[in-house]
């Protein structure tokens, strides 16, 4: 599933009527004990509680792939979804049975709300010059899941004319999504019950992502960074070399590229000078079968880093990185073009050694 198919899922859940069927909703206590749930068809809210539910769907698909969200391949369909894939009607067996799988295997803290959404899209034709058409012949039917935590209110005063200011009750209030998951996905504009596209603000919950899927489980940007690092390092890469980097990767990112596979990964090495000569045995050690992404590695700015100093540059301009020895030392050089900030004072350049 691609940032494009991702996009066009987000923009039918934004519409005034969003082809949802029914949701079905549980809370869970901090005991992992289930205190309500509660199925209804989506038609039957009324105006403020479609406006919460959308919300709720928005925020779960929120995130840059390759990043929060993962499309994960999986080696088996998730037999446990796939006959609430097909439900259209309350069946408390089924609904049940996925309550106690989810509140079995998800760890948490605090208490949380969480929401199962049925969506049914009739998914219209597109011309070869990506039009669209009137009609389409797809049905695009999917599960949208997310796990809202609460939090309790903090402590406050209040004040009404009978009472006048007293301490205000502490109560529970449902957050965004933190977790979740759309199955099937999403690719090539039709359901596929061997993929499913996976969000974790955070981290992933691993025992809920073994409990529902078979696959294995995408790496988080911090593990991916250190593989990269490690790489490179391996490697030996020089300054101007590692800041090209990433001046290539957001390249990549401008061209929609997310995943980013063995032979992507030595061409982006050679494209900025790395000597590639070890690249395959040094990918194997310190990669291996993690799949690396460009939102993950991808930087806002080339930050170099010595023992005393530190030095931010835009990615753009991360060419003018250079080092240079004078004397037996080696020195941190940056073209001054344009004015001098020195701790917020205007400063000049020093162009002539004082007497």
């Amino acid at each position: 599933m691609n940032k494009e198919e991702l996009n066009e899922i987000k923009k039918i859940l934004r519409a005034n009527d969003p082809p949802v069927d029914w949701v079905y909703s549980f809370y869970v206590s901090p005991e992992s004990e289930v205190v309500w749930t509660s199925f209804r068809k989506f038609l039957s809210f009324d105006e403020d509680e479609r406006f919460r539910y959308k919300d709720i769907m928005k925020k779960a698909l929120q995130g840059v792939m390759g990043r929060e969200m993962n499309s994960v391949s999986l080696s088996s369909q998730a037999a446990s979804l796939l006959p609430l894939w097909n439900l259209d009607y309350e069946n408390h067996g089924l609904l049940d049975a996925f309550v106690e799988q989810v509140a079995a295997a998800y760890a948490h803290t605090d208490p949380y709300f969480a929401s199962l959404f049925h969506i049914t899209y009739d998914v219209p034709g597109k011309s070869s010059d990506r039009h669209k058409l009137e009609d389409g012949d797809v049905v695009y039917q999917t599960l949208l899941f997310a796990i809202c935590p609460a939090a309790l209110t903090k402590p406050a005063l209040g004040w009404d004319e009978d009472s006048g200011v007293y301490e205000l009750d502490r109560r529970w209030t449902i957050g965004a999504p933190v977790e979740g998951f759309l199955y099937p996905a999403f690719s090539d504009r039709v359901s596929d019950l061997n993929e499913t596209l996976y969000r974790a603000k955070k981290g992933i919950s691993v025992d809920l992502f073994d409990a529902l899927f078979d696959a294995a489980i995408p790496a988080t940007q911090k593990e991916q960074k250190e593989a990269f690092h490690i790489l490179m390092d391996a490697l030996g890469v020089s300054v101007s070399s590692a800041s090209a980097l990433q001046e290539d990767l957001s390249h990549l990112e401008a061209e929609d590229v997310t995943n980013l596979e063995k032979s992507d990964v030595k061409k982006l090495a050679e494209r900025c000078g790395v000597n590639t000569d070890d690249f395959d045995d040094s990918y194997d050690d310190c990669v291996g079968d993690m799949t690396l992404t460009v939102p993950a590695l991808r930087e806002p700015a080339v930050i170099v880093s010595t023992d005393s100093a530190t030095i931010k540059v835009d990615t753009d301009r991360s060419s003018l990185i250079s080092t240079k020895n004078i004397d037996g030392i080696t020195y941190l050089c940056i073209p001054v073009d344009g004015g001098v900030l020195v701790n917020g004072i205007p400063a000049l350049p020093e162009t002539e050694e004082k007497e």
